[in-house]
């Protein structure tokens, strides 16, 4: 097997393999420093080398900086307070013609749904209120036209007609 024929030679000798240290007395170290992260950029992991102790924050934390709040809790709505307000909503649209029968649904199921939203596991008491409101305003009226006309009629039966 035959080598190339060497290249020219330098006039001053070989060169050293490494570049000549920049002070004397400092050892030199063929490989590059690996590059230090102060926590503000972490690179991918796979990018660089192997870093190890505890896992640096994007960013250092500010003065006067706080936390997010927690998240909002989420409380399921009371399907009574829900019936209450429709029932009132169709008692107040039609009432006098279903003589004021969706108004006492209204006005149930509005007691029920202020019983259920006391605690605050569930949400709903403004429509609860606001059925009792739509309830009683024309539960009332209603109430009042029946036994007027259930007093007209007893008082039509019992009075005698006069004929001329």
């Amino acid at each position: 097997m035959s080598y190339p024929p060497p290249g020219p030679q330098d006039p001053y000798g070989q060169q050293p393999p490494y570049p000549p240290q920049p002070y004397p007395g400092q050892p030199y170290s063929p490989q590059p420093y690996p590059q230090q992260y102060h926590g503000h950029y972490r690179p991918h992991p796979m990018s660089g080398p192997p870093m190890s102790g505890p896992p640096m924050t994007p960013y250092p934390p500010q003065p006067g900086y706080y936390p997010p709040p927690p998240m909002a809790v989420v409380v399921p709505t009371s399907g009574l307070a829900v019936a209450s307000l429709i029932f009132g909503l169709i008692g107040f649209f039609g009432g006098f013609c279903a003589f004021g029968i969706p108004c006492a649904f209204a006005v149930l199921f509005g007691h029920l749904a202020l019983r259920e939203t006391k605690n605050g596991h569930r949400s709903g008491h403004g429509m609860a209120v606001a059925g009792l409101i739509l309830g009683y305003i024309l539960l009332v009226p209603a109430i009042i036209v029946i036994a007027m006309g259930g007093f007209g009629a007893v008082l039509g039966a019992v009075t005698p007609a006069t004929s001329p």
